[in-house]
């Protein structure tokens, strides 16, 4: 069993779901979505929304079901995976069960299927439809509210906190009570549960909350950290062994590194699921490099180092960093970041705007503590 549960997001949000999906499907099948949370049950532009929506996923085409009883004809082996949409869950959940798709489905993924479920379609999958009457209504007279229950008894919340803040507020509230006899988790828009193998894991950069006996705690799968000199090390020495052809001169950098002093460079690591995705280091102290146009000073931070690693790149991973570092220079009294670019490397410009980096200077010239000489741009942003 394969089930990827997403918070309801569409677009970027959910780009590291769809990545995913991506990895775990026969690219060579169509994917079978199944529109029947939709309030119109004439599903019209529901399948333009989809194709647009997994245009980055690779597959044979999109089969979309417009009944239950033409749901009941498939043969779920012959797709790729079902995509189960948004909407209201009860209408979802009572069409499913009143149909026999309910028992078909939880076979399927007794047989190592692959279901994707987006808000609705992720919500039917947790022990108990009851999670969502703040959000629901229940227009169908659904009775039996309870769902696949395939999340280790909890039961699931999707878009929480993409509401106004009096309507989380009453959410949370009313999730807490439930709490003491079930638990919950609830998720945002932009994270997503993969369960797999027996393993619930979270997928996502923002926090999502667990509500259990009564009380609510903010969990996270995506955490930003400053890095010890020695956690730094230890990240180059893995990087080297992982991909040997990716810098030419591995040591060279690491005996670089060593060389720096206490104080001079601070490394933000962002960690998903324990492991290192993203990174920035930033050099505080006016001697880390030379030759940067008078620019650096004991009150100006120069980030000279970030990266992504390849499989997470444009899902979102790298904005959140930022902030953090920005946020720990603020508090360290520095008044100004600069970032130099080398010109062929300017693809994370989207967020040196996102964030107030205005250009500075163009045609510049770095040179590193190696001694080795590169072009630069200056991004410069008053803290």
């Amino acid at each position: 069993m394969k089930l990827i549960l997403n918070g309801g997001g569409i677009g970027k949000q959910v780009a590291s779901a769809r990545q995913l999906l991506n990895r775990i499907i026969d690219n060579s099948k169509k994917i079978l979505y199944i529109p029947f949370a939709w309030p119109d049950s004439s599903y019209s532009g529901c399948l333009e929304f989809m194709t647009d929506e997994l245009k980055d996923v690779e597959k044979a085409g999109i089969d979309m079901v417009r009944t239950p009883e033409e749901l009941l004809e498939k043969n779920f082996n012959d797709y790729a995976c079902l995509y189960i949409g948004g909407g209201n869950t009860f209408k979802l959940l009572d069409l499913l069960k009143k149909s026999g798709n309910y028992g078909k489905i939880k076979e399927y993924l007794e047989n190592d299927g692959i279901v994707y479920g987006g808000s609705a379609g992720a919500i039917i999958f947790g022990k108990d439809l009851d999670s969502c009457i703040t959000d629901d209504e229940n227009k169908v007279g659904l009775e039996d509210s309870t769902g696949f229950n395939m999340i280790n008894g909890y039961s699931l919340l999707c878009h929480f906190g993409s509401r106004d803040p009096k309507r989380t507020e009453i959410t949370a509230n009313y999730l807490k009570e439930l709490s003491k006899i079930k638990p919950v988790y609830a998720i945002p828009e932009e994270d997503s549960i993969y369960v797999h193998d027996g393993i619930v894991e979270f997928i996502g950069y923002n926090p999502y909350y667990e509500f259990n006996n009564g009380v609510e705690e903010e969990k996270r799968c995506f955490v930003c950290k400053i890095a010890t000199k020695e956690e730094k090390l230890k990240q180059l020495e893995y990087d080297k062994s992982v991909n040997p052809g990716e810098e030419e001169n591995w040591d060279k950098w690491i005996e670089e590194f060593k060389k720096y002093p206490e104080g001079h460079r601070i490394t933000y690591f962002g960690i998903l699921n324990g492991e290192v995705i993203t990174e920035a280091s930033a050099g505080i102290k006016k001697d880390t490099f030379q030759n940067t146009d008078g620019l650096i000073d004991d009150s100006t931070a120069y980030l000279f180092a970030f990266r992504t690693k390849e499989e997470y790149q444009e899902q979102g991973y790298l904005s959140p960093l930022f902030k953090y570092m920005i946020d720990d220079l603020r508090k360290r009294g520095i008044k100004k970041v600069t970032i130099g670019v080398e010109p062929t490397e300017l693809k994370n410009k989207a967020i040196y705007d996102h964030y107030g980096f205005t250009e500075h200077i163009k045609d510049a010239k770095e040179t590193y503590p190696d001694g080795t000489i590169i072009d630069v741009e200056y991004y410069g942003k008053a803290l």
